[in-house]
């Protein structure tokens, strides 16, 4: 089994193929995903976690449905967080980006790199 942090940076891979996703670094090895001035989330690899901010209303909805839990990675934290153990955590973290990316973006279809052929 993949150890979380390698996980974490399979995301963290994938988002950076995404046009105009900005990835930074920070000191306490922490990295903030960008796309133009929005943050879409914050990937914390040594805790094998996401965290995305979100409207409280969405925020709801995606606790209520199983697809995040209430954002407690840090104690500054909101929004969302997930917990990636696997690759079905990789593809529901991903899930969440997408959907952050079309929201900054102004989009309603789901953003995948992969090919539409």
């Amino acid at each position: 089994m993949p150890h979380a942090s390698d996980l974490v940076a399979e995301i963290a891979n994938e988002l950076s193929s995404w046009p105009g996703v900005r990835i930074e670094r920070r000191s306490d090895g922490a990295a903030v995903v960008s796309y133009e001035h929005a943050e879409l989330g914050i990937l914390y690899p040594t805790q094998g976690a996401v965290e995305l901010p979100v409207l409280e209303s969405e925020r709801d909805e995606l606790i209520e449905h199983g697809d995040a839990e209430p954002a407690e990675v840090t104690r500054d934290s909101t929004g969302v967080s997930h917990d990636v153990h696997g690759p079905a955590d990789v593809t529901a973290a991903l899930e969440l980006f997408g959907r952050r990316y079309r929201e900054v973006r102004g989009e309603d279809e789901p953003y995948s790199s992969q090919d539409p052929a």
